[in-house]
């Protein structure tokens, strides 16, 4: 454990020879990973907001700080604000190339409330939600419980996603789950548009995947009960303007085709949908067997299925990685999909499969000799390798590229040995159990930087822990940079300024937060 005093020397030591900025701030009562955010303008960082909890005000207020930070961590403004202690929870916050827009949570009074900020910090506007279903309630109260219990990775299905320029578009579910919502608000915590799922026999919920200043494209699951497994995957598009739904179709073009959906993006400048995820065998289950391969799809703005391609594990995929010998048995959750300049799509995925507990079979056993019942998952989550698709722009397979890190065991929550593998995926996302960090492209789209993170948990501080830098050089080619870093644990990695990336540690006991920024290759 890193003493009161060694954290600065800590973070001096992660660094290269070469410069770099470094902010040591005492007085921090708590900061989670959703209170520090990039402000990203045209694809690059031009500084950060942090959001964090300072001491107490009065018996009955907490004071809350928020601070702007140049993109060499200079601070640019403060300001301080007073909440009922212990009522608030900041749930997420984003930049919209306009203004800052922060999501909060009052378990006092169930309702959530958006607050909207200028790059200088001028109060832009704010907003109270009253109409919270009974499933977002449950839901923020597992989450507060989840990061009390130290979990900082927690990111909640309920959020706030940036719409370039215009504001900002909430997500929830409605009554108990079955159904959805999402609400738009402007720059000044205005409400602008809302809809819903309508009347319906089926449970459905979404995610937000991308916006633009046009586009909404939302993922939307499709399944007949509420403890069902199986799900129906389809694609929705709404016009961030009046919030019209332009279309929602399957994923599934065809009969004989079983597809689950990982990840989609827009392609503006094609005036395309990116669709990729795994394939099943006919008449299995999406999401929930052994996977065929992935395959790639593109949709029209209208609609429409304009091209497909599919990738074997046994055949395309193996011939692409060359020597290189990729698992099989395992799922793919999709962190990225970009389009650079040169045409081609790079689809950077992390590797995730269930596995059999030896330590919730033990549980079981142990529980049910004695006469009682478990509560213990006789399942494991497995996270292993990070891999990179690149597709050519006929949609042929270029290479695949697998970067290798340590597997990560992962406890998973009760009660989902119900679902399939591809349910865990979402799981895992949630929970902050992926090693991916973020991906950041130059302006011209002609390089980019995908980092994570490579530790073995099981080891602790015996674990020889370090970054991994993905990086899309300028000649087109792609190679990995690894960076060891001395802490206990991963700290926060965020996208910084081109050719650094920003490292947070954050010490609870000592309520010291260390921040700095550290030189990579590019």
């Amino acid at each position: 454990m890193l003493n009161k005093n060694s954290l600065l020397v800590a973070l001096l030591l992660a660094g290269t020879s070469a410069f770099s900025q470094t902010q040591t701030l005492e007085g921090f009562e708590s900061i989670s990973r959703n209170g520090i955010n990039p402000i990203i303008n045209n694809n690059e960082v031009k500084g950060y907001s942090l959001f964090y909890k300072g001491d107490k005000a009065d018996r009955k207020n907490s004071n809350y700080g928020l601070k702007i930070y140049d993109e060499n961590l200079k601070m640019v403004k403060e300001i301080n604000l007073v909440k009922p202690k212990d009522d608030y929870m900041l749930v997420n916050n984003v930049f919209n190339d306009n203004a800052l827009g922060f999501l909060f949570y009052n378990f006092k009074e169930k309702t959530f409330e958006i607050e909207t900020y200028a790059s200088d910090l001028t109060k832009l506007g704010s907003q109270v939600i009253t109409d919270v279903s009974k499933r977002d309630n449950t839901t923020m109260r597992e989450s507060l419980k989840y990061v009390q219990d130290g979990a900082g990775g927690f990111s909640t299905s309920i959020n706030i996603m940036s719409i370039p320029g215009k504001g900002f578009v909430k997500n929830g579910a409605n009554g108990m789950g079955k159904g959805w919502q999402l609400e738009m608000f402007d720059n000044k915590a205005q409400s602008k548009w809302k809809i819903e799922s309508g009347d319906s026999k089926d449970y459905e919920s979404i995610i937000p995947m991308e916006a633009s200043s046009k586009y909404l494209l939302v993922s939307l699951f499709r399944r007949s009960g509420a403890f069902s497994t199986k799900y129906e995957s389809f694609l929705m598009l709404i016009d961030t303007e009046n919030g019209k739904k332009l279309f929602e179709i399957p994923v599934e073009s065809q009969d004989n085709e079983v597809l689950s959906i990982t990840g989609m993006s827009i392609d503006e400048q094609n005036n395309e949908i990116i669709t990729v995820g795994d394939y099943y065998a006919k008449g299995g289950r999406a999401g929930a067997g052994k996977s065929l391969g992935f395959y790639t799809k593109r949709f029209g703005l209208d609609g429409k299925e304009k091209a497909k391609k599919f990738f074997s594990w046994d055949t395309d995929i193996r011939k692409a990685a060359g020597a290189t010998v990729i698992d099989g048995s395992y799922n793919n959750y999709t962190h990225k999909i970009a389009r650079m300049d040169n045409g081609k799509t790079y689809i950077l995925v992390e590797q995730f499969k269930k596995n059999v507990s030896a330590v919730g079979v033990a549980s079981m056993a142990a529980s049910i000799a004695l006469g009682g019942g478990s509560s213990t998952n006789i399942m494991k989550g497995v996270v292993g390798n990070m891999l990179l698709f690149v597709v050519n722009p006929d949609l042929s397979l270029h290479e695949v590229l697998q970067f290798n890190k340590n597997k990560s065991n992962i406890t998973l929550p009760y009660g989902t040995d119900l679902y399939g593998v591809g349910v865990i995926g979402r799981f895992l996302k949630m929970y902050g159990d992926f090693d991916y960090q973020f991906f950041s492209s130059s302006a011209n789209k002609k390089t980019f930087n995908a980092v994570y993170v490579d530790y073995d948990k099981d080891r602790g501080e015996k674990a020889k822990n370090v970054v991994g830098n993905i990086i899309l050089t300028d000649k087109q080619m792609v190679t990995v940079d690894e960076l060891n870093i001395p802490f206990k644990d991963s700290p926060y990695l965020y996208p910084a300024k081109p050719g650094y990336i920003m490292m947070v540690d954050y010490l609870k006991k000592q309520k010291q937060l260390g921040m700095k920024l550290v030189k990579i290759n590019q």
